[in-house]
């Protein structure tokens, strides 16, 4: 296989899930990364390719419903965070089983990615060596405050009579986020008010099997970002109750740009750097 590539993995009711390839010459582990919402793939080409160039494996999932995948939100065409989470990461643990065995894995998201990342760990444990958080904090109302937290409880408002009338949520239109599924963000929303991930379709007790997650956990904060401030890290990070967590904090003069929600995955080589420190101290690469 290429060192740089896209597959198409199957992905549950017909859907077929892009992933671009990474392949360092020579790996020490694999990760999976996922991105933010509303973000396509094309975003993290260069923190893909600056893991790949650390000696990372990196297999770049596709969001469903943006960039490269071939289905768009509609009344017609919905998902939420099931399908992620049963139908894709899955699949993504057992192409990267077999196309590069022996090797851990690790599961790397952005905002919404590191929820999934989150999630699956607790779903999937036995395969998922640790996990990377990015810029994630949770959506939940309790950890904003002043203007940024009357905003998203304003969001909060809209989304349902939104997705009601167009069928799916346009935050193309509302700007937050892109043009979503709506059960995607029924889902979403239900983290801002109770703080407990929850899927429609998925019965699992989804916090309670994070906190039996065993493995190691970094977690990555921007200083700038005010969709993830510190309290909504840690309404995420809080969830690893046995699990190690690492908890960085990145500056503008480490990333050198501002150190907010995005613009990190621009210059990554700060965050690139803390990835493999952490791999070498903690996983002993």
């Amino acid at each position: 296989m290429k060192a740089t590539e896209q597959v198409n993995l199957p992905a549950g009711a017909g859907y077929a899930m892009p992933v671009h390839w990474f392949g360092a010459s020579t790996a020490k582990a694999n990760i999976i990364l996922m991105a933010a919402l509303g973000m396509g793939a094309r975003f993290y080409l260069p923190l893909a390719m600056a893991l790949q160039g650390a000696g990372f494996n990196v297999a770049l999932l596709e969001q469903r419903g943006h960039g490269d995948s071939p289905w768009r939100p509609s009344r017609r065409c919905d998902w939420g965070f099931r399908e992620p989470l049963v139908d894709e990461i899955p699949v993504a643990l057992e192409w990267l089983e077999q196309t590069a065995p022996d090797l851990p894995i690790y599961l790397m998201g952005h905002s919404l990615g590191g929820h999934f990342a989150a999630i699956a760990a607790g779903l999937y444990p036995d395969k998922v060596a640790g996990v990377i958080l990015v810029a994630c904090g949770s959506p939940w109302l309790g950890g904003f405050e002043g203007a940024t937290a009357r905003k998203l409880k304003f969001l909060c408002t809209l989304i349902p009579p939104a997705c009601a009338l167009f069928g799916y949520y346009p935050g193309d239109r509302l700007g937050f986020g892109g043009r979503e599924a709506r059960t995607l963000m029924s889902d979403w929303l239900s983290v801002a008010r109770t703080s407990r991930y929850q899927a429609v379709g998925l019965s699992d007790d989804l916090d309670c099997g994070i906190a039996r997650y065993r493995g190691p956990v970094l977690c990555l904060r921007m200083e700038d970002d005010d969709f993830a401030p510190a309290a909504a890290v840690h309404a995420v990070t809080d969830k690893f109750i046995q699990a190690p967590v690492t908890h960085r904090l990145l500056d503008g003069e480490e990333i050198d740009d501002r150190a907010d929600h995005f613009r990190w995955a621009r210059s990554p080589s700060a965050v690139v750097a803390q990835v493999d420190g952490w791999y070498r101290d903690t996983c002993g690469g």
